[in-house]
């Protein structure tokens, strides 16, 4: 390593290295410091093993090597020497803090957020150390001047750099390679915590995914949708209120038997519960798609649900008018055909303070259930208990649980804090429910039901993991089991012909989103081949029309 005369003059000397020298440079301090995550778990998977980690380990930091070397030829190394750093310092600063792996979900959360729910995650914390490990290394790499090869020479320079960094790769992983692959195989939590190799696969199979789909029209389903005996014999009109519910686990919902009451409101109402259900995946982006689409959660893919009609439009088919209003990220293309409009914050200044709390939905539902002719699902989005700003979720003065955590910092409150908060914020969604089961059941327009799903569930610090959107292939039950709650007016239990005491009996048994679907076309007698009975919880409970 060697000054320039005219920077130890000037008084700013800058080291001058060769490009192998940088890359082995960066190539470690990526490795070394910014994949804690990724060491802590190879070092569970190996048990410990000194000798393999130490192999596994001078593989992986092949790999590394391996990726400058392939993305950062010539003069386009310290670009993206710099970007490599900044991309595995947000992926480990997020691993770190909330157990959050990069997988190609979570790039699709990234850009379907809104600007309200990400800022909640760009905090003072995470700019603090992500400008101390990332920004700032990133910008140290343009600080050494970088000894070049002539021009010519780069034809065989870089592939000889990719040659030798694949060498150190591959005669380590074949060290000991019958362990090697049984890791690779079994654990891919190691790897999917691997930076900036995880990110990057992940923006791949993103973009991939996005560019092989491009914008599918959607083909019809259920042509031949039309009301069943029951819904065409009602003789008011029905309206369903869904609510989609955010990030609401059944291990804190009350009616699930979780040990503090958070759904006082709905334990006094006549509401259907379903203990056991699981969710098609740990993502809104995922998971709200998946529960509106006839596909089951094994045959669910973004393309799939994209290239053919969902729920909304067979409602639409069979007469429904169909509504959805959001206070959340959006309809996720669900009601692409159909439309949705946002909350007005302007119908309820007092629970729309900065964001808008789900108090917001009730002067909607009011207004539909008095103003609605014809047959009406109501589809409203909930902002829930998204977090980290539970507290933003509830109004100050109805938070039962304290201390509550009041910022989306983690690292500033306990966890018992957070726990309270994330229970608050269940107790406002028990709050919007039950007020919304008073205000139907007082309505003498219609014949109401209500449906509660939630979308995901979340983790709360259980092995060092918060948020959600955990890859499936780890999510732990407190992710992928949710609340599911059914109401039914008298009225529209009677007209529609259903025995509310065998769905009781049905509830018992394990449900997932796979059901709702066929369950919602069942629930309000839409007759049509693509109901599958052996999916829809009402099925058995209908009784036959009187003649």
């Amino acid at each position: 390593m060697v000054h320039n005369k005219d920077d130890r003059r000037a008084g700013f000397p800058r080291p001058v290295v060769s490009h192998l020298t940088l890359n082995l440079i960066v190539a470690a301090y990526i490795f070394a410091a910014l994949n804690l995550g990724f060491w802590s778990r190879m070092v569970a998977a190996f048990h410990g093993n000194p000798v393999q980690i130490g192999l596994f380990g001078i593989a992986i930091f092949g790999l590394t090597l391996f990726t400058l070397e392939l993305l950062g030829p010539a003069r386009l190394q310290r670009p993206a020497a710099a970007a490599l750093i900044l991309i595995a310092s947000g992926a480990s600063y997020y691993e770190r803090t909330f157990g959050v792996l990069i997988d190609r979900e979570m790039i699709r959360n990234v850009f379907e957020t809104t600007v309200t729910e990400s800022r909640h995650l760009i905090t003072f914390g995470a700019v603090a150390q992500i400008g101390l490990s990332g920004i700032l290394p990133a910008a140290l790499v343009f600080w050494p001047r970088v000894r070049r090869v002539r021009r010519w020479h780069h034809l065989w320079r870089w592939p000889m750099g990719m040659g030798l960094s694949l060498a150190i790769l591959l005669g380590g992983l074949f060290s000991e390679y019958k362990a090697f692959s049984a890791v690779l195989r079994e654990r891919k939590e190691v790897m999917a915590a691997y930076q900036p190799g995880a990110t990057i696969a992940a923006l791949v199979k993103f973009g991939k995914e996005q560019f092989a789909g491009g914008d599918p029209v959607a083909r019809p389903i259920a042509l031949d949708a039309a009301p069943g005996p029951h819904l065409a014999a009602a003789t008011k009109p029905v309206l369903l209120v869904f609510f989609a519910g955010e990030t609401a686990r059944a291990q804190n919902f009350g009616l699930n038997g979780y040990e503090r009451d958070t759904t006082p409101g709905l334990a006094a109402r006549d509401v259907i519960n379903f203990p056991d259900v699981s969710s098609c995946g740990t993502s809104t982006a995922v998971s709200l798609p998946c529960m509106f689409s006839p596909l089951a959660q094994a045959d669910y893919s973004r393309n799939e649900f994209l290239s053919r009609e969902n729920l909304l439009d067979v409602l639409v088919r069979a007469g429904f008018d169909v509504k959805w209003v959001d206070n959340n990220t959006g309809d996720q293309r669900i009601a692409a055909r159909t439309g949705w409009d946002r909350v007005d914050p302007a119908l309820t200044p007092d629970v729309c303070v900065g964001e808008c709390t789900d108090e917001a939905f009730l002067p909607i539902i009011e207004r539909t259930a008095a103003t609605m002719t014809r047959n009406t699902v109501l589809v409203l989005h909930m902002i829930g208990n998204h977090g980290p700003a539970y507290y933003l979720r509830y109004p100050q003065d109805r938070a039962v649980f304290a201390p509550d955590c009041r910022t989306a910092e983690f690292a500033e409150c306990e966890v018992g804090a957070i726990v309270n908060a994330y229970d608050n914020a269940m107790l406002e969604t028990d709050h919007v429910l039950s007020a919304t089961i008073d205000m139907l059941s007082a309505s003498d327009r219609v014949l109401p039901a209500m449906f509660f799903l939630s979308d995901h569930g979340e983790s709360l610090g259980e092995n060092g993991l918060y948020l959600h959107a955990a890859p499936m292939f780890m999510a732990p039950e407190v992710q992928t089991k949710v609340p599911m709650v059914m109401w039914m007016a008298n009225g529209f239990r009677t007209e529609m012909g259903l025995d509310g005491g065998c769905l009781r009996d049905v509830a018992k048994a394990p449900a997932s989103q796979d059901n709702v679907f066929h369950t919602v076309l069942g629930l309000l007698d839409v007759s049509t081949a693509a109901r599958d009975a052996a999916l829809d919880l009402t099925d058995t409970c209908r009784k036959g029309i009187a003649s």
